[in-house]
Parts: C-alpha cells; sequence; structure tokens
C-alpha cells in the first residue's frame, strides 16, 4: 500500500462521499490485514475508531433504503448526497 493515508474527522468533512469511497476502500484494507495478521500496536484501537466513525457517516444506510425508494417510486435522487462535503451536510 504505497502512499497510504489515514482518513482524519477534518479531511473527511472537506471530502464528498465520491471522493472518500475509494479512500475507505484503501483503509478497510489496510485494517483488514492488519486484524487479520494480529499486528495491531498500541494507539490503533483509536485510529480504527476514527475509520469506523469516518465509514458510518458515509455510509449512510438510511439513505440506501431512500434512493431504492426514489428508483423504484421514478423519483429523481438527491445529487447532493454524492457531491457535497461530509462537513457541509453535518453528517460528520
Amino acid at each position: 500500500m504505497s502512499g497510504f493515508k489515514r482518513l482524519t474527522i477534518e479531511e473527511a468533512r472537506t471530502l464528498t462521499r465520491s471522493e472518500l469511497l475509494p479512500r475507505i476502500e484503501e483503509e478497510q484494507k489496510y485494517w483488514y490485514n492488519r486484524i487479520r495478521s494480529s499486528r495491531m500496536r498500541p494507539g490503533d484501537d483509536e485510529a480504527f475508531r476514527i475509520f469506523n466513525r469516518i465509514l458510518h457517516a458515509a455510509a449512510d444506510l438510511d439513505r440506501t433504503r431512500a434512493d431504492t425508494e426514489a428508483m423504484l417510486q421514478s423519483r429523481p435522487l438527491d445529487e447532493d448526497y454524492w457531491r457535497t462535503p461530509l462537513g457541509d451536510l453535518g453528517v460528520l
């Protein structure tokens, strides 16, 4: 994982969900490998909590349900969900 950089709350607030998804996927692989190979270090638990907080803010399960219902009812989707930074939406 060359060039891997952990996400911070401050940085995540400035990014849109579209920008965050690839970063979340990359960091998720990092944590999976670390946990699976028993390579967690002191301090990793706090960094992992921060990652999970960002992940849960970006992956809004209620929104998934709402988007599915909108598509089924031929209603337009709210594009701000993907194009507005999380900090501007007030979700992180």
